[in-house]
């Protein structure tokens, strides 16, 4: 026998011997196929409760004229098929999304976190979902979270608007009908409706306070101008003054946007003067904190050498060294309001409406005040 011979004869022997080894193995059975779990449709929710498919759509969306039995056997058979109702059959059936549009100048801001949880409540009490746009602090970005919304659909928008020019907000939201309500920043002249602060009674409070601790040399930190809410705030500063006979100094006056460093870099330039102001007013928390870092960073101690005061009391007011005195109002309370008139607006036509939220001074020790006034 050949070499080549007694190579083949080893590697047969060796393919037979795994053959049978692997024969003798038990082998799996295949794994049946599994369909796929098919979801719960409104006809299988009907023939569980034993009613007609119209019937059922009724005892789910909470139509009357059904007997008790009728619903609760519809409303059981639902739970126990695990039944989730098509919102876009829904939106089909009726031409309605059932979504509002929540657009905000700054979504990392706790005065629209609080109006956010305001609207929302409202809103879902009425069945509507609502998808959140941050225009972070940008006309273009507004402008561009508007048409994001408006192509999905929404059946109504609650904006707070960061300044957008009337004819651009026209343009964009007009030609869609969209039923629209304002909150804090509005376009004059547009929507059906607004909720705003009394942001003269604010600024006034906040004036009046000051003078009553012996201040004349007064400053403020404006805020952003193209916002209604700045600029009412800005002009109530200049009305508040003069009835107490002042003339504001136009180097304490200071225009700037809403953010901590833009509050921080107008508190430098107001510190830096060689005839500081006594006190400063800040037309927002944020400005507020900012002038509080600016006089941190120069050995300027609030309020001995300068008194501080701020509309818009956040939660936090009070835990600051030291407290901020405030103007105080409740946030939730702007967005459900402005959500209650988004809802009516949406249901039917409506005149527009605009609703101004009071606001209260809330006394504390970065103004003067002693402890015992602050309670």
């Amino acid at each position: 026998m050949t070499l080549q011979e007694r190579v083949w004869q080893r590697r047969n022997r060796l393919r037979n011997r795994f053959s049978s080894l692997a024969a003798s193995e038990p082998r799996e059975s295949p794994a049946p196929d599994v369909a796929p779990r098919r979801k719960a449709t409104l006809a299988d929710v009907a023939e569980r409760a034993g009613v007609s498919t119209s019937t059922a759509s009724r005892a789910l969306n909470g139509h009357g004229g059904l007997a008790p039995a009728t619903r609760a056997a519809v409303q059981d058979a639902a739970a126990k098929l695990n039944f989730q109702p098509s919102a876009l059959a829904r939106s089909l059936r009726t031409q309605q999304t059932f979504t509002v549009g929540f657009v905000v100048p700054d979504v990392s801001s706790p005065f629209y976190a609080a109006a956010l949880k305001g609207a929302q409540g409202r809103l879902e009490q009425a069945g509507y979902r609502v998808m959140l746009m941050d225009a972070s602090l940008n006309v273009d970005r507004e402008l561009a979270a508007l048409e994001t919304l408006l192509s999905h659909q929404v059946d109504g928008l609650l904006v707070a608007s960061t300044g957008m020019p009337r004819a651009l907000f026209d343009g964009a939201v007009g030609a869609a009908a969209t039923p629209t309500i304002f909150f804090d920043g509005v376009v004059e002249g547009t929507g059906e409706g607004a909720v705003t602060l009394d942001n003269e009674g604010g600024i006034t409070l906040l004036v009046d306070h000051l003078v009553e601790h012996g201040h004349e040399r007064i400053a403020v930190l404006a805020g952003s101008q193209r916002e209604s809410a700045g600029a009412a705030r800005l002009r109530a500063f200049h009305t508040a003054m003069a009835a107490h006979g002042i003339s504001p100094v136009d180097r304490y006056v200071k225009v700037c946007d809403w953010e901590i460093a833009d509050g921080r870099r107008a508190g430098m330039e107001l510190l830096a003067d060689p005839k500081p102001a006594t006190a400063v007013l800040a037309s927002s928390a944020e400005l507020a904190l900012g002038f509080m870092s600016a006089a941190a960073t120069r050995g300027i101690r609030v309020p001995d050498d300068v008194a501080l005061v701020a509309f818009d009391d956040p939660y936090f007011g009070d835990l600051l060294e030291p407290p901020l005195t405030a103007v105080a109002y409740d946030a939730r309370e702007i967005g459900a309001t402005a959500a209650e008139l988004l809802v009516e607006a949406m249901r039917s036509e409506t005149i527009a409406v605009e609703v101004t939220v009071p606001v209260t001074l809330v006394r504390r020790r970065s103004c003067g005040c002693q402890p015992e006034a602050s309670r």
